[in-house]
């Protein structure tokens, strides 16, 4: 190390701090200039951090030295010191998950860091260096888990080792269970205040009677739930619940994700960071683990197969873990995503995260109770109901930010918070051209009227006439059809699908004279996902001209097949086109109740499926129409 073994202020926490820091700090050793954000393992060791932080900028206690360590919590409010921190030399923040690192400032850092928890190996090194006692890896590791506030009053220099583990233990036995709660947990955050969860809600606040009942010993571990997988778009607020079912449920809050365990990259500390969290939770209980981008595991059998070793042993490792949990009493693991369908299906069995709640996006009224809840009642309640309808669509992360940029303006102005001020952050919504609308209604008619006519389960079809800046991944349109479960997946089946998917184009192609690269653009697009099953039925299924399967397609195979067979896209192409006039065929034959669907579409914005079926069963018209 480069800094005395009797620095002041340190003992043997800082000295395990600065060697962790160092870690991932060797990049910028030579570097004369670095602004980074440092993410630590435990925001409440957030003091030692600093401290070691510190002796990094300033290795000889120079205080004549600007270089500046600090947390991220301490200015939160006031950017414009934070970016004039940035013109010292060398700034490091810490911080307790990436998500803090504010928009503002990010760009202006070098990079985010993240810290693990520091290894047995580590600390082993440390305590040799600073006190040359030799210890177990063993011993190592109780002296990194412990409580570091007591471990800085345990170690004294030449106090045998046997002895600081000795009172670490008994200091750990006097404390109450309550004292290890996690601070991440806002005690005001209660599931009963919470609006626009729904089912996740109800299930959470069961979950907090049966936790009370078991901690009573009137009901068996056994008969808790102990997983549950929440899905739902981007910010509708999973990590927030979790803070609030455990609020609720008085349990200890541990949060985990893909990617904080993936951040070193190698199979085996990946795996070492997951069984670490799961043990945390397990010290820690009753305790909630919350495990985010659960999706990121994928599913063994769509795997690619440049890595499908390192991710089929990440979701072995994630499977043993769950079932270890039977022997694990008082931890309830939360899963959450984005698509559920992309997880694999052994991690959802009986015995492991078996019930599947989605969160939707919020309706106006929990809209309206999102911002009662982050505005603290500053505002009239006809000030919050005005502000959901000027919100739809978002999702309350999306809300929290708005309320948070608007307080940010009034303190700035120095003057209390307005619901003008709130107003000032809302995205602007931007109506569409009538023209547009129909355009889109065209489309998505297109897709519906052929869908029905196939047999296919319409459920609405509908266009959007406005959209909000700023927002991305917003639907001018779609057409959704309901799932039949036990439907058999034939040649048949598959045809039936592409010719509904390219319907959009066939209807733009035969009433517009053209289609645009809406529909044919890039990955995600219509004529893409056609073409995808076509190359399944060809390479996959065995339904083309060749029995042979070359396994599932997802994006990289069809890429790969693409390159290696010079005879599939011809084939391909022949199977896009022949359902392509298919589609233009049922529309052609349908014109006349297309365009009068069209109109309705464009001056309502939705119909339900009956009514595009009811008007496809109109006597004397059912494949009987002239062309306009």
């Amino acid at each position: 190390m480069n800094i005395s073994r009797n620095r002041q202020g340190f003992a043997l926490p800082e000295y395990i701090a600065y060697a962790n820091i160092a870690r991932v700090l060797r990049a910028y050793e030579r570097a004369e200039r670095y602004a980074v954000a440092i993410v630590i393992p435990r925001w409440e060791d957030k003091g030692v951090y600093l401290r070691a932080a510190a002796a990094h900028l300033n290795p000889t206690n120079d205080f004549r030295v600007p270089d500046r360590a600090y947390a991220g919590d301490e200015k939160r409010d006031t950017y414009d010191t934070i970016l004039d921190d940035f013109a010292n030399k060398r700034t490091i923040v810490l911080f307790a998950d990436v998500r803090d690192v504010p928009d503002e400032i990010a760009i202006a850092f070098d990079s985010v860091l993240r810290l693990e928890v520091p290894s047995d190996r580590l600390v082993r090194g440390v305590v040799k260096w600073v006190h040359k006692v030799d210890i177990t890896l063993e011993e190592a590791g109780t002296l990194g888990r412990s409580n570091w506030r007591w471990l800085k009053l345990a170690v004294v220099r030449g106090r045998p080792i046997s002895r600081v583990l000795k009172k670490l233990r008994d200091l750990e036995e006097a404390q109450p269970r309550a004292s290890q709660r996690n601070p991440i947990i806002d005690a005001a955050l209660k599931l009963e205040s919470m609006e626009g969860y729904g089912e996740a809600k109800l299930w959470g606040l069961d979950l907090a009677r049966d936790i009370a009942e078991w901690q009573s010993a009137r009901l068996a571990w056994d008969d808790v739930d102990k997983g549950v997988l929440l899905s739902g778009p981007p910010g509708v607020g999973k990590t927030i619940f979790s803070q609030a079912l455990a609020a609720t449920c008085g349990m200890d809050l541990v949060i985990a994700s893909y990617a904080t365990w993936q951040a070193k990259g190698h199979l085996g500390d990946f795996l070492k960071a997951m069984r670490a969290s799961f043990a945390e939770a397990k010290m820690r209980a009753p305790a909630i683990l919350f495990i985010d981008e659960l999706d990121a595991f994928g599913d063994r059998d769509t795997l690619d197969s440049d890595n499908s070793s390192y991710d089929i042993k990440a979701i072995n490792g994630l499977l043993e873990q769950l079932d270890g949990l039977e022997a694990r009493e008082g931890v309830v693991v939360v899963g959450a995503c984005n698509y559920p369908d992309r997880i694999d299906p052994a991690i959802l069995r009986p015995g492991r995260l078996d019930r599947h709640i989605r969160i939707p996006l919020p309706d106006p009224d929990a809209r309206a109770a999102i911002f009662r809840m982050h505005l603290r009642q500053e505002l009239s309640t006809n000030d919050h109901r005005a502000l959901a309808e000027a919100t739809d669509g978002l999702a309350g992360a999306a809300i929290q930010q708005i309320v948070r940029d608007a307080r940010r303006s009034a303190r700035r102005r120095r003057t209390s918070l307005t619901v003008d001020d709130v107003f000032r952050y809302v995205p602007p919504v931007v109506v569409l051209p009538k023209d547009v609308v129909r355009l889109n209604a065209i489309h998505e008619i297109g897709h519906a009227v052929v869908g029905a006519v196939l047999g296919m389960e319409l459920s609405k079809v509908s266009v959007v006439s406005s959209l909000r800046l700023g927002q991305s991944k917003q639907h001018v349109g779609q057409a959704v059809f309901a799932r039949r479960v036990w439907e058999r997946r034939t040649k048949q089946h598959y045809l039936d699908i592409i010719a509904m998917t390219m319907a959009g184009m066939a209807a733009e192609q035969l009433l517009l004279g053209c289609w645009d690269d809406g529909s044919t653009g890039g990955a995600g697009s219509d004529l893409h996902e056609a073409t995808k099953l076509a190359i399944a039925l060809e390479r996959s299924c065995g339904m083309g001209k060749n029995l042979a399967s070359y396994g599932p397609v997802n994006d990289g195979g069809a890429d790969d097949l693409r390159n290696a067979d010079a005879t599939l896209m011809a084939e391909v192409d022949s199977t896009l086109r022949a359902q392509l006039e298919r589609s233009t065929g049922i529309i052609e034959r349908n014109r006349s109740i297309c365009l009068k669907l069209v109109s309705e579409l464009t001056e309502r914005g939705e119909l339900m499926g009956r009514e595009v079926s009811d008007a496809l069963n109109e006597p004397g018209c059912s494949d009987a129409f002239h062309t306009a």
